[in-house]
């Protein structure tokens, strides 16, 4: 899984943001390892991405800018990290998640609301 590092951390990346600009929680849910699916509930992932863009309209998953293969907190399952470009009209935010290998799939264990 490490050759397609890159590969599998940005379309996992920007598969979760399309959901969530689409208002598909249940299946942006379906992308979070087990234990991000105990915080993050198709409720909860709502209310986070609304309160994220709550300001602006029409948004769209514009790309990503950022990849990286290692960083300090980097855990031995990670296979990435990927800053996920999310705007509209009059407002421009982003999702920054941490995809891990669980089971052999690509999932997401940790995200960071906002641009920073």
């Amino acid at each position: 899984m490490r050759a397609n590092a890159k590969k599998l951390t940005v379309e996992t990346g920007i598969k979760f943001a399309e959901a969530l600009v689409e208002e598909r929680y249940v299946d942006a849910h379906l992308y979070l390892t087990k234990s991000a699916q105990q915080e993050y509930t198709p409720e909860k992932l709502l209310t986070k991405y609304q309160n994220m863009v709550d300001y602006g309209s029409d948004p769209v998953v514009d790309g990503y800018f950022h990849f990286m293969a290692n960083w300090p907190a980097r855990l031995p399952q990670d296979i990435g990290w990927v800053y996920i470009s999310i705007s509209g009209s009059y407002f421009a935010e982003a999702v920054t998640v941490i995809v891990s290998d669980e089971d052999g799939f690509p999932k997401i264990r940790e995200i960071e609301w906002g641009r920073p």
